[in-house]
């Protein structure tokens, strides 16, 4: 199982790209129903280290009852010579002063959609997130001021001059989360454009940690921009966006945020503790649990002036001591029995699965294992990530995303605490560390399994960097291709 490692990573990718594609709808020709014209249109191409990927699209519609916002965005694949094509959507509408009051954004890959409907009112974003198994409310408490992070980037482009720069608070639709977008002019440079050489502001963008450089015409029109993981947008035509091709393999993708240490580990699976230090951290902080002890951290410079740090991290393997009964681990617990939209843990078709795989059993950790082990028999490994466990209980395929999402519905719909963990762990067929999704559930402490991989208890190479669900990935985009790890001590 560790030469499927390379697929580990996707998840992550895949919800970072969405969130830079500036989350667009289709395009209509006129201006939508309300509204009585076109204030803004653009297309553009999307580039993964100078491979064309797929293309978005932007409209602005503008009237009395106040702005309209369509746009749409396409990824296009190629997963063993098969195409996959991924495609994210949304329309929004603004009051006359500019500020959110509904959205709806829809998003859909290898057959599967998820929808996302919201309303914004006194400092509460209200939604409604369907898919497959159902549709559950959501709230997120939000700004007064709060907005779509390209409807930020629109308004702020429409008068640029160099020293301006503004804060403002974003919602971001496919991550359910509030955060704070940091826009600034730094300066001015001549660059050849779809309309020939012109002098355009160059805008630094900064969210948790993750720094854009977009270049502006100084109509507001956004010619190019260059950001997270070698992605670029450029101006385009309609005609030269929609022309797509079969799309690079997803292992170019997947292979671009390996990190290699300064030397392989051998048996990475026989380890009982491990010793690290990752560097190019843009914080000091690492999660700490009865696993994994991060120490005393450095500071350093990276090559831009900018202040990164370097932590050592020990990580053990760690097996429960002792266990208690579902009943007691369950109310230690209550909060990590809780569905969300992804982990649909109330959805009768899992609780039944859950009866059927560990019904009679009411020891917690022995009920775990049962679990873990039929979501690694029963879920075909495959380069597919899924939305929601019963995407995965349905299609009985994907990536470790999708084996975690079902293992924690499982042991939630059992009676069993857990939740939803990510980080690093290493690929002896890559000989580095790729990004990774496992559950940890909770027998008197909390243990963390790996379902993907089969593994009772995890290994000493798995590094964990956050926990939650969608709303927490945001965290880890900022490592991606920014840090580097060299091994101090492996036994």
């Amino acid at each position: 199982m560790r030469e499927f490692h390379k697929s580990r990573t996707l998840a992550f990718i895949m919800l970072g790209w969405a969130m830079l594609l500036l989350s667009h709808a289709p395009a209509l020709a006129t201006p939508a129903r309300g509204y009585d014209h076109v204030l803004h249109e653009s297309w553009e191409n999307t580039f993964f280290q100078d491979q064309k990927v797929g293309f978005s699209f932007m409209k602005v519609d503008h009237g009395e009852k106040g702005y309209f916002v369509t746009g749409r965005a396409v990824l296009k694949l190629s997963i063993n010579n098969m195409t996959q094509d991924m495609s994210f959507s949304s329309e929004a509408s603004l009051d006359p002063d500019g500020k959110l009051q509904k959205f709806n954004y829809l998003q859909t890959m290898s057959g599967q959609r998820q929808n996302i409907r919201g309303v914004v009112k006194e400092g509460v974003i209200r939604m409604v997130v369907s898919g497959a198994g159902g549709a559950r409310e959501a709230r997120v408490k939000a700004p007064v001021d709060v907005n779509l992070p390209h409807i930020v980037e629109f308004f702020f482009f429409r008068d640029l001059k160099v020293g301006k720069k503004i804060t403002a608070p974003v919602f971001m639709e496919a991550l359910r989360v509030v955060d704070k977008l940091s826009l600034h002019v730094t300066g001015t440079k001549e660059m050849k454009t779809a309309k020939g050489m012109e002098e355009v502001f160059v805008v630094e963008s900064r969210m948790q940690g993750v720094t854009t450089t977009t270049y502006v015409a100084a109509d507001g029109r956004r010619v190019r921009e260059e950001s997270l993981m070698g992605m670029s947008f450029v101006e385009t035509t309609e005609e030269d966006a929609t022309k797509m091709s079969a799309g690079i393999p997803i292992t170019s993708v997947i292979n671009f945020s390996l990190i290699t240490p300064d030397k392989p580990l051998p048996d990475p699976e026989s380890l009982k503790s491990l010793t690290i230090s990752i560097a190019g951290l843009s914080s000091p902080e690492i999660m700490e649990d009865d696993r994994q002890k991060p120490g005393q951290f450095t500071r350093e410079l990276d090559q831009e002036g900018k202040r990164t740090f370097t932590v050592p991290v020990t990580v053990t393997r760690l097996a429960p001591s002792s266990t208690l009964p579902i009943a007691q681990a369950g109310a230690a617990h209550p909060e990590a029995l809780a569905p969300t939209p992804e982990v649909q843990s109330d959805n009768k078709m899992i609780r039944k699965v859950a009866m059927d795989i560990a019904g009679g059993e009411q020891d917690s950790w022995e009920a775990a294992k049962k679990i873990n082990r039929w979501v690694f028999l029963n879920i075909k490994k495959e380069y597919i990530d899924s939305f929601t466990a019963i995407d995965v209980l349905l299609s009985k395929k994907g990536e470790c995303n999708s084996h975690t999402n079902l293992a924690v519905a499982l042991f939630q719909a059992r009676g069993i605490p857990a939740k939803v963990t990510g980080g690093l762990v290493y690929s002896q067929a890559s000989k580095g560390f790729v990004y990774h999704a496992w559950p940890e559930v909770f027998v008197g402490q909390w243990v963390a399994m790996d379902p993907t991989l089969g593994q009772e208890v995890v290994d000493a190479t798995h590094v964990k960097l956050i926990e939650g669900g969608v709303e927490s990935i945001l965290g880890l985009m900022r490592h991606i291709a920014k840090i580097s790890i060299t091994i101090d001590k492996a036994q």
